[in-house]
């Protein structure tokens, strides 16, 4: 394969990725809406909590798993162009070992801070 070839399988499996990250998002949104009702309504039962609190762990799951298939795009990627001698890989490796970057420390804290914010609003009283 080439460098060309290798980019462009990445950003393939970038784009199918961020369809599903997007799916994440509408999904999230969803959790905040049932915590939220469940928060303003007086009589919610606890199974209304379990099934919402259950939901948003699922989500969240989903949400960390989406991440990690990015992290695994790009390091094969990175992989792939070092096997063939690109130049790109010694930069490209840079974001693989960073933080920040797909599937990362930040974005795993990311989806932890929304389930715990999440449950939070579920389990708290008005």
């Amino acid at each position: 394969m080439t460098e060309y070839q290798i980019f462009n399988m990445m950003y393939v499996g970038f784009i199918s990725n961020s369809m599903y990250f997007v799916g994440c998002v509408i999904l999230i949104w969803l959790g905040f809406r049932m915590a939220n009702n469940i928060y303003n309504s007086p009589d919610a039962n606890m199974a209304s909590k379990i099934f919402t609190s259950l939901y948003c762990v699922l989500v969240a799951m989903m949400t960390f798993y989406t991440q990690q298939i990015g992290a695994a795009i790009l390091d094969t990627a990175v992989t792939s162009l070092a096997d063939v001698g690109a130049a790109s890989a010694e930069r490209m490796v840079q974001y693989v070992d960073n933080p920040l970057t797909i599937g990362g420390t930040v974005q795993t804290l990311f989806v932890v801070v929304v389930l715990v914010f999440q449950l939070a609003i579920t389990w708290s009283k008005k």
